[in-house]
């Protein structure tokens, strides 16, 4: 068997009659080698105590052996079994270890004191493996007897026995919310049992060609590895029991897997004599240049960033295209890589958020005039088409203001459908003026966001508190051409302050 530390630092697994320690970093042997050597008492199953300073190794000479993981020097011997342990599985809180053996007994030991807690009978074959429940108060063990035995730790009662397998059971593994077993068989199926029920789910896991030797969940519940003796090892989704990954390069039977606690690391081993180390971390995407703030999206924000730097040289992250100097080609490069997303309403709404039709038209009067063919920089140019479009309302309109009611500020959102300036007079249900708001030039857009929209703090234009009731706001906007006339608008709302 093999197993990874706690801390993922070190990794044991067992030898023709010893105990190895691997560094998990340098991927070598440590100068710990701890077991009997004389060739007669080789160990079977190893188990790392859950603060890591324990290994517990059962071993053909009927023997349970504790070992100081730091020293290799033993600490403790574990007898009163009549047969050679095939198994062995220390508690979540590291108190009581579990042990299974060739003649079908389970027996639970307290770590501490080495003296045998409690005695489980009920298989008629050997126990080929035994695991805990991330609560502790559940064991479960696989045998040779093609079952899987549910037990009541505290009182050593048979909670439930799980038939469906047609061989020999070789290896359980809970998964770590403690719902699921995966278990393994001789009869080269992977099933998977609901706890509570200990009825089978409906995965059922058939693809391998040789007996499965051993399986484990990954840390985070969502993949399983397995062992065979087809030679392979494969990852399994844990929910559909689909095959994620095939892992190859074994060249006899897999005995063993074992996650690394982060879930980045597998080890294998293998009647070859070997023991493999893969690497099963996501791989992170490649980092699209135009994603300039980096948060795995390219959008307007990345536009805004690349806008905010124009004119910066040297090293910067808004230098999409890399020549070295923050330009027009650079918010072009990001326009183009929106796509198809550029017409979605998320886009639209974060554009009306952060951008203005005065910085669109700049950007695309730039864009022209350095009069790419590149279709790459075209398509950009026709994203920035496309957003001035969305960003241009087709009138001018005086939305509701938010909240409503109110106490004591609230916002009050417009649109232009061309420049102007513009002026919200707040009225008194008699008719006086309340308050004045001079937000002087506006360009052609929407102002509805709070950073955008005109913001009153129920304040008259004495900065006095205003009494509670119902108040009327009118939007008032004065044409910017010639004619004074030309393009003015008024509307009126109401909304009402509650204290």
């Amino acid at each position: 068997s093999i197993a990874f530390s706690p801390d993922g630092n070190t990794i044991a697994s067992r030898g023709s009659y010893n105990v190895i320690l691997w560094d998990a970093d340098t991927r070598t042997i440590k100068n710990t080698h701890i077991g009997p050597r004389d060739g007669i008492y080789g160990s079977s199953s190893v188990a790392f105590s859950p603060d890591g300073n324990t290994i517990a190794s059962g071993s053909w000479d009927f023997r349970i052996r504790l070992w100081d993981v730091d020293t290799g020097t033993l600490k403790n011997t574990l007898t009163g079994g009549a047969a050679p342990v095939y198994s062995v599985a220390f508690s979540p809180d590291g108190n009581t270890l579990a042990t299974g053996d060739v003649e079908g007994t389970v027996r639970l030991w307290d770590v501490d004191t080495g003296t045998l807690k409690n005695t489980l009978t009920g298989h008629t074959g050997p126990v080929s493996s035994v695991a805990f429940i991330p609560d502790g108060k559940t064991l479960a063990t696989g045998g040779w007897d093609s079952t899987i035995r549910l037990w009541d730790v505290a009182t050593g009662t048979l909670k439930s026995t799980l038939t469906g397998h047609t061989g020999s059971v070789r290896s359980v593994a809970f998964s770590p919310d403690g719902n699921t077993i995966a278990s393994s068989s001789v009869d080269t199926t992977i099933r998977l049992w609901d706890v509570d029920t200990g009825t089978l789910k409906n995965t059922t896991i058939t693809e391998h060609t040789d007996e499965v030797r051993s399986v484990a969940f990954s840390p985070d519940g969502n993949t399983i590895a397995s062992g065979s003796g087809d030679h392979t090892i494969r990852l399994w989704d844990a929910d559909t029991g689909t095959l994620k990954n095939t892992l190859t390069g074994h060249t006899d039977s897999v005995l063993s897997v074992a996650f690394s606690p982060d879930g980045n690391t597998l080890a294998s081993s293998s009647s070859d004599g070997t023991v493999l180390l893969w690497d099963i971390a996501p791989a992170e995407p490649p980092r699209l240049a135009a994603d300039v703030n980096a948060d795995g999206t390219v959008n307007i924000q990345d536009l805004v960033q690349v806008a905010a730097n124009f004119g910066a040289t040297g090293e910067n992250p808004a230098d999409v295209n890399g020549d070295g100097q923050v330009n027009i080609q650079d918010l072009v490069a990001v326009a183009a890589a929106f796509g198809e997303t550029a017409a979605a309403p998320a886009v639209y709404a974060a554009a009306a958020e952060n951008l203005t039709t005065t910085e669109v038209k700049q950007w695309l009067h730039a864009a022209q005039q350095a009069n790419l063919t590149d279709p790459d920089f075209q398509r950009g140019v026709e994203v920035l088409k496309h957003l001035l479009t969305r960003l241009t309302p087709k009138e001018t309109v005086l939305l509701p203001n938010y909240p409503n009611p109110f106490n004591p500020e609230t916002w009050i959102p417009y649109q232009l459908a061309e420049p102007a300036e513009v002026t919200i007079r707040i009225y008194a249900v008699d008719g006086s003026l309340v308050r004045v708001l001079s937000l002087g030039h506006q360009a052609t857009g929407s102002y509805q966001s709070r950073t955008r929209a005109a913001h009153w703090d129920g304040r008259n234009n004495q900065g006095e508190p205003v009494a509670s009731g119902v108040y009327f706001y009118t939007l008032s906007t004065g044409s910017t051409r010639d004619s004074v006339t030309a393009g003015d608008f008024t509307a009126t709302r109401k909304m009402l302050i509650r204290k």
